[in-house]
C-alpha cells in the first residue's frame, strides 16, 4: 500500500488591489527555494480556520503595502498542491485603495511596494513575466471582475 503525506497548512489569501486611478499594488519580494525576486500581489497565510479569509486579506494589504480598499470582491479559490497540501488560496478583488500609513512588514518579510498601471500588469501577465504560478492563478482569478467592475476590455 502506497503512503501518502500530506503537509496540512492553513488557508492562504492572496490580494489583487487597484486604486481608483486604476494602479495595482504589488510587491518584489525575495524568495529563497526560487532564488529570485518575484513581482507577486499582497497575501499571506489565514490565522486558522476560524479566520474568514477576507480578513486575512485586510490585515496582509495594510501590513505589506500600507493600503488599505474600500470595496471586496470574493474571486474564487485554488489548491496550491493539492498532490502535496491540504489548503486552499482565495484571491480577492480589492478596489478603491488608498494608502494609509506605512507597510508594518513581519521582522521576515523583506520586499519592496511597487506601484504598476493595471494595463501594465495584465500585459506583464499575458507575456509571461509573472513566475510566481499562485499569483498568476490569482490574477487569472480576478479578471472577469476586473473586467465588469472597472469595464477594462482585454
Amino acid at each position: 500500500m502506497p503512503r501518502y503525506f500530506v503537509m496540512e497548512f492553513p488557508d492562504w489569501v492572496n490580494v489583487v488591489p487597484v486604486t481608483e486611478e486604476k494602479n495595482v499594488i504589488m510587491v518584489r519580494q525575495y524568495r529563497h527555494a526560487g532564488d529570485g525576486i518575484y513581482l507577486e500581489i499582497p497575501g499571506g497565510s489565514t490565522h486558522g480556520p476560524s479566520e474568514d479569509p477576507r480578513v486575512a486579506g485586510e490585515r496582509e494589504l495594510r501590513e505589506e503595502t500600507g493600503y488599505q480598499a474600500q470595496k471586496w470582491i470574493y474571486c474564487g479559490w485554488l489548491s496550491p498542491n493539492p498532490a502535496l497540501q491540504n489548503n486552499k488560496i482565495h484571491t480577492f478583488l480589492a478596489l478603491g485603495c488608498q494608502r494609509v500609513g506605512e507597510p508594518q512588514l513581519d521582522p521576515y518579510e523583506d520586499l519592496t511596494v511597487e506601484i504598476l498601471p493595471l494595463e501594465k500588469l495584465l500585459q506583464i501577465w499575458r507575456d509571461g513575466g509573472i513566475k510566481h504560478s499562485l499569483i498568476y492563478g490569482a490574477i487569472g482569478l480576478a479578471l472577469p471582475h476586473i473586467r465588469t467592475s472597472l469595464h477594462v476590455f482585454l
